[in-house]
C-alpha cells in the first residue's frame, strides 16, 4: 500500500505539471459552465403545463387537443399527485385540473358550469402570467363559439410554493457528469495508449512496482481528481452563479465517485481496442460525444427525438446525470435514485468485464 500511495503522489505531481491535462480537466468544464450560465439558455420560451384530466371524456379530450396546438404551451399529462410534485420541484409552471363533470355545452339556467382548477408555481411568475392569459383566452373563445355570451367553463386559481429552477441549476449536474466521463475515458485512453506506444509502461514494469499496484495507483489518482473536480465545479456554481444544492452534498459526491468508477472501467475497456496514438481522439469522440448530447448535459432529454429515446435512456452518462440532477435540484434521497444507481452498477460490471478481457499494459 505504501508503494501505491508513493506512485499516486508521483502521478499527481506529473499531472499538475501537464498544463494541457489541467486545462481540459479543470478549466475546460469551468468555461462550459461560465458560457452557458452567462448566456442563460433557460430563459422564458414556453410554459410547462401539467394536465390532470379527471373527466377523460370526448369534451375534455377535445379541449386538451386544442391546447396542444398552442406552441407556447408545453403539455404533459399525468395523475394529480405526480403533476403537483413536479410543480413544487419547478418542473411545471402551472398544473390544470379538468374536473370530472367537464363538458363543453351551455349551462342550464341556475346551474353552475364546470370549474377548472389552475395551480400556479409562485416561483415562475412570468410563465404563470402568460399561461393563465392563454387559458383564459381559450375559454373565452370556446364559450363565445357555444353561447355567444356566458362562459361554459370557469377557472379558479391556487398558488403553490414551487422552486424557481434556473438553467444553471439544471446545467451544473450535467457539467459534473460530463467532467467525470471525460476524466474516466479521455485521461485513461491518452495516458495508457501514449505510454504503451512509447514504451514507458515497459520501463516502469522493470522497476520493483507490481502490475497490481501500478493499476491501483492510477485508479486511486483519478478517483481523487474526480472528487477535487466535482468540489471545484460545485463551488464555482454555488458562489459564482448562486446555484443551491437542495439534496445531500455527501450523496452527490458518493454518486460522483460511483460514476467515476463506471467511466474508469469504460476508459480501460475502450483503451483495449486502441493500438495507436492517432486512433485515440477519434475513438474518444465516438464514445463521449453522443452521450454529451443524448444524456441531458446541456439540455433536457425531452428534446431528444423519439427514435433516439430508447438509446438515450440506457446510456451510462444518462444514469449518472439523472441521479446527480435529482439529488442536487430536487433533494432526492438514495432510494429515489435507486434505479439510476442500479444502472450505473450494471454498466460498471459490463465495462469491467470488457476491460479485464481486452485491456493490456503493453503492446
Amino acid at each position: 500500500m505504501r508503494q501505491v500511495f508513493g506512485y499516486v503522489l508521483m502521478l499527481l505531481r506529473a499531472y499538475t505539471r501537464d498544463f494541457t491535462a489541467l486545462f481540459f480537466g479543470f478549466f475546460f468544464p469551468l468555461i462550459f459552465m461560465g458560457l452557458f450560465g452567462i448566456l442563460n439558455f433557460g430563459a422564458f420560451g414556453h410554459v410547462a403545463v401539467g394536465i390532470v384530466d379527471e373527466a377523460n371524456n370526448a369534451d375534455s379530450q377535445a379541449f386538451r387537443a386544442g391546447l396542444a396546438k398552442i406552441e407556447t404551451l408545453q403539455l404533459s399529462s399525468g395523475p394529480s399527485d405526480a403533476q403537483l410534485e413536479s410543480l413544487r420541484k419547478g418542473d411545471r409552471d402551472i398544473v390544470l385540473v379538468i374536473p370530472a363533470d367537464f363538458k363543453i355545452a351551455p349551462a342550464r339556467q341556475g346551474a353552475t358550469v364546470p370549474t377548472l382548477t389552475l395551480y400556479a408555481n409562485q416561483g415562475h411568475g412570468e410563465q404563470v402570467a402568460v399561461g393563465s392569459a392563454i387559458l383564459m383566452q381559450v375559454i373565452d373563445q370556446m364559450s363565445f363559439a357555444i353561447t355567444q355570451t356566458a362562459p361554459v367553463v370557469a377557472m379558479k386559481r391556487e398558488e403553490v410554493a414551487g422552486r424557481n429552477l434556473k438553467y444553471v441549476d439544471f446545467l451544473t449536474p450535467g457539467i459534473v457528469g460530463m467532467t467525470i466521463m471525460q476524466l474516466g475515458v479521455a485521461s485513461v485512453m491518452f495516458s495508457f495508449v501514449v505510454d504503451r506506444q512509447r514504451g514507458v509502461i515497459r520501463r516502469i514494469m522493470a522497476t520493483p512496482i507490481s502490475r497490481r499496484n501500478y493499476m491501483a495507483a492510477h485508479v486511486l489518482e483519478r478517483l481523487l481528481l474526480a472528487v477535487v473536480q466535482v468540489l471545484i465545479l460545485l463551488a464555482v456554481a454555488v458562489f459564482a452563479f448562486k446555484v443551491s444544492i437542495v439534496g445531500s452534498l455527501g450523496l452527490v459526491l458518493a454518486i460522483a465517485i460511483l460514476g467515476s468508477v463506471l467511466f474508469l472501467c469504460l476508459g480501460f475497456a475502450v483503451t483495449g481496442f486502441v493500438t495507436t496514438e492517432n486512433q485515440a481522439p477519434a475513438i474518444m469522440q465516438l464514445v463521449t460525444l453522443p452521450q454529451m448530447f443524448l444524456s441531458g448535459v446541456f439540455f433536457s432529454r425531452d428534446a431528444v427525438p423519439a427514435f433516439l429515446k430508447p438509446v438515450s435512456d440506457v446510456l451510462p452518462l444518462t444514469f449518472l446525470n439523472d441521479a446527480l440532477r435529482q439529488v442536487s435540484t430536487a433533494g432526492a434521497g438514495i432510494v429515489d435514485v435507486g434505479g439510476d444507481l442500479i444502472g450505473i452498477v450494471i454498466w460498471s460490471a459490463i465495462t469491467f468485464v470488457i476491460a479485464f478481457r481486452f485491456f493490456k499494459l503493453e503492446a
